[in-house]
């Protein structure tokens, strides 16, 4: 058998010499060694590298902080709009970093929330305080008011918080907007700091040199010898706040729980967060908030049914086929708030004490409040259900109670400035006039239970006025709450002794005057915990000052007659 033809080269191997070969093959050995030692140190080199670039990465994250954002890489840097709907783009057409060339540009807003955010989490350490800085030049209009804030936690327990604004003018050049912030609870592992223009959907503006630095200031603990503020009026009415995710842990946690024994969520339980979209209904953020607050022993008041605003467009207008916004028909309008106030409070069932059923219906120019239809906002719901549209949300809610007989849940009128006399006037009119005409069909029920003084004050605000529109009130035989209480003292984030102690003095007078009518008072909400996470930072109005220390408002609540006295 001839086997070199079953063999490739086969005939050439019969033909060499035996040393030959032997020599040829040592030769392949070598070359196969060394290309094997060659691609073993190419791949040990490829590993160092990849792994150091991994640990420089993990060190960026945790370690390395915030570095100034220039631009001058021509990325965003981490920057996204909030909406995804917004234009950003690195643009040499503008720069104010020193011998730099390029700034963001954001247009293409068409709501007051959007602009340009990013996420700062992995640079924040929990308790400490973190400065804040955006230089900011608008494009168009001439003037809009431009703002920085931060969001801490996603979805719909998220809170916002404005640390600067600034209205401003396109010949002003570069404006910088500047604040500061002490995040207590990261526990949400979401946090951003995001510039917008909270006056003017469709402003737009260039941002450039965003820094984001510890001020150095960190707390770990509240003041614990303080007296808590539900135990001052524990036989009187309860105390609550405004909260948000970002008090469901922590410090913040510690402070809520000490001094407070009800809570409303400031945002959460809102139309807009609960129905965004036509019958897709998201509970999570609001169930989670409720069921810490319940476990924790406070109480939960329900805000908001139904109101103008953070409220879903679909529920009362509509696109029609030229792209013009329409009111819904009656018909349409008030099926959909029948179908989210059923849902909504069958949600929650007995969790909660009481509703907002509807919140600031009432306009704050009213020159006949005997005639309270005509002194309605002219709003979405008023437009497209009629000026009844009030007792028509009332209808619905009491409905769904009177199906549950075994729930104690109060349903609420709320709005502000109810000093104001007019206003107030207006009111007791609108309530007391549906409320009899609910009696002559349901003798003996009401079908308002209570009304909500929000109280959003000032130091300048005159207390017997705030004490005339309750005893007004209480004459209805109604319930009041005083619903989300605070006091203006101060500007720009700044508070003199003088201004603190003004501010504790008139804490003290209203607070003399919800004592004297605590028996027709269910609740004093003071509407959030402390300044450096109120709705109003910039002019200090609560009890508790950034650093969660008592400020001499807190101490004009505990006891009012002794602050009085002192000052």
């Amino acid at each position: 058998m001839n086997t070199a033809s079953h063999i490739p080269g086969g005939r050439f191997e019969m033909r060499t010499p035996l040393t030959k070969r032997i020599a040829i093959l040592f030769l392949i050995f070598v070359v196969i060694l060394v290309c094997m030692f060659i691609v073993h140190v190419y791949m040990k080199e490829k590993d160092v590298s990849i792994d150091i670039e991994d640990e420089a990465a993990k060190v960026r994250d945790a370690d390395e902080g915030f570095r100034l954002i220039t631009f001058e890489d021509q990325t965003m840097e981490g920057f996204e709009g909030r909406a995804g709907s917004e234009t950003l783009t690195v643009t040499d057409e503008e720069n104010h970093t020193d011998d730099g060339k390029y700034a963001l540009k954001t247009e293409g807003r068409t709501s007051t929330w959007h602009g340009p955010s990013l996420r700062v989490e992995k640079y924040v350490d929990e308790g400490t305080e973190y400065r804040v800085s955006v230089w900011v030049k608008l494009i168009e209009p001439e003037n809009s008011q431009i703002q920085l804030s931060t969001q801490i936690g996603e979805g719909t327990s998220a809170n916002y918080v404005n640390l600067a604004q600034k209205t401003i003018s396109t010949w002003d050049g570069w404006i910088q907007l500047e604040g500061a912030y002490r995040y207590n609870n990261v526990s949400s592992k979401y946090l951003t700091i995001y510039v917008e223009s909270s006056d003017n959907a469709e402003a737009s503006f260039y941002i450039d040199d965003i820094s984001f630095e510890s001020t150095g200031s960190k707390i770990e603990k509240i003041q614990s010898e303080l007296m808590p503020v539900k135990q001052s009026y524990e036989d009187e009415f309860l105390i609550g706040t405004a909260i948000s995710s970002e008090d469901l842990a922590g410090i913040r946690f510690d402070l809520l729980t000490t001094h407070f024994n009800s809570v409303t969520a400031g945002n959460a339980m809102k139309p807009g967060e609960l129905q965004r979209t036509k019958g897709n209904f998201t509970f999570s953020g609001a169930d989670n908030l409720v069921d810490t607050s319940l476990d924790a022993g406070m109480k939960v008041h329900g805000h908001t049914l139904v109101w103008h605003q953070q409220s879903p467009e679909w529920m009362n207008t509509a696109i029609d086929t030229d792209g013009n916004m329409r009111y819904l028909s009656r018909e349409e309008a008030l099926d959909n708030m029948r179908t989210h106030i059923k849902t909504v409070v069958e949600h929650f069932a007995d969790k909660v004490i009481s509703w907002d059923v509807v919140n600031e219906a009432m306009s704050d120019n009213s020159t006949n409040p005997s005639d309270w239809k005509a002194s309605l906002r002219k709003s979405p719901w008023y437009y497209s259900v009629g000026e009844d549209y009030i007792e028509q949300a009332f209808l619905a809610a009491r409905e769904v109670l009177d199906e549950h007989p075994d729930w104690d849940i109060k349903l609420y009128y709320n709005d502000y400035n109810l000093d104001n006399q007019n206003k107030s006037l207006a009111v007791y009119n609108m309530v007391k006039e549906i409320n009899e005409n609910y009696q002559k069909v349901y003798p003996e029920k009401l079908l308002i239970d209570g009304i909500g003084m929000q109280g959003h004050y000032t130091v300048n605000t005159n207390p017997a006025n705030v004490e005339l529109s309750l005893e007004r009130f209480i004459d209805l035989g109604v319930e009041v709450s005083i619903s989300e209480l605070d006091v203006q003292a101060g500007s720009n984030y700044q508070l003199s002794e003088r201004q603190a102690n003004d501010q504790g003095y008139l804490y003290a007078q209203l607070f003399n005057i919800f004592r004297k009518n605590a028996e027709h008072i269910s609740r004093v909400t003071i509407w959030g915990m402390d300044d450096g996470t109120s709705w109003r930072s910039a002019t200090n109005p609560l009890l508790f000052d950034k650093n969660l220390k008592a400020k001499p408002a807190y101490y004009g609540v505990i006891n009012p007659d002794k602050f009085i006295e002192e000052h």
